[in-house]
């Protein structure tokens, strides 16, 4: 389905379970990437603006402008959880932030505080784009992870989504730092958090997720041998514990 925010179009992919969960993809992806989740626990995933199919808002610079638009789908569903993976964890937190009444819950994949962006990446991705999405990838799995397809299908979502729009993913990344807004705990997170990261995640190492447990008493769950694509590497383990969490939470 298609939800109409402000004018612009967003592609809402929804399973045949109705929870009341939205799943927010990481740079350069799409809901696709929830696929598993969707068909497995249910709930609904969003292509960011200028991602998959849905129109792009050329005014974005910054995490919080994909938020608004995550906030305004989670109205149309209701009182929801939000499972974001890297940018899309970014996203999860300042959606909350900006109207945490309507946030039962978040579900921190490969994510952080904090996510600084190598110089030669956001170069890369402007001067070099495939072999730069191809270096990207590389570093997206764990080495024990074989499956040339899924990695295959990851660097397509990449590419898909071209140069401009993945680049504009990474610099918002590089721009996010909550690290001492929670640090000073100007940032309460008065919902329930549960984190999942892999643990040879070398974008996002498990020591991220380790900083949420110290600040919001979050929950954490290390996928072993799986790296920063996690749900992917990981699909049945990470729904197991999202469903886990949501029906212990409340749903």
């Amino acid at each position: 389905m298609f939800i109409d925010v402000d004018g612009i179009k967003i592609r809402i992919h929804e399973s045949e379970k109705k929870l009341p969960l939205l799943y927010v993809h990481g740079s350069g992806g799409t809901g696709n990437v929830w696929q598993h989740q969707l068909a497995t626990v249910g709930g609904y995933a969003i292509d960011l603006p200028g991602h998959g199919e849905s129109e792009d808002d050329e005014t974005i610079e910054f995490v919080e402008d994909y938020a608004r638009y995550v906030v305004k789908v989670a109205e149309s569903i209701g009182e929801v959880f939000i499972a974001g993976h890297s940018l899309g964890g970014a996203i999860a937190q300042m959606a909350y932030l900006i109207k945490p009444e309507i946030v039962k819950g978040l579900i921190l994949v490969s994510t952080g505080a904090r996510l600084r962006v190598l110089n030669e990446i956001l170069d890369g991705l402007i001067d070099n784009f495939e072999e730069t999405a191809k270096m990207i990838v590389d570093n997206l799995f764990s080495h024990s992870f074989k499956d040339e397809e899924v990695k295959k299908m990851v660097f397509e979502e990449i590419t898909g989504c071209g140069s401009r729009i993945t680049h504009r993913d990474f610099k918002a990344c590089d721009r996010f730092d909550l690290l001492e807004d929670y640090r000073s705990a100007k940032i309460k997170i008065e919902v329930p958090v549960m984190c999942i990261v892999g643990s040879d995640d070398i974008m996002t190492p498990p020591k991220y997720s380790e900083f949420f447990q110290k600040m919001v008493n979050a929950e954490i769950k290390v996928m072993e041998k799986a790296g920063h694509m996690v749900m992917l590497e990981r699909p049945d383990e990470v729904s197991r514990t999202i469903l886990e969490f949501v029906e212990k939470s409340g749903e």
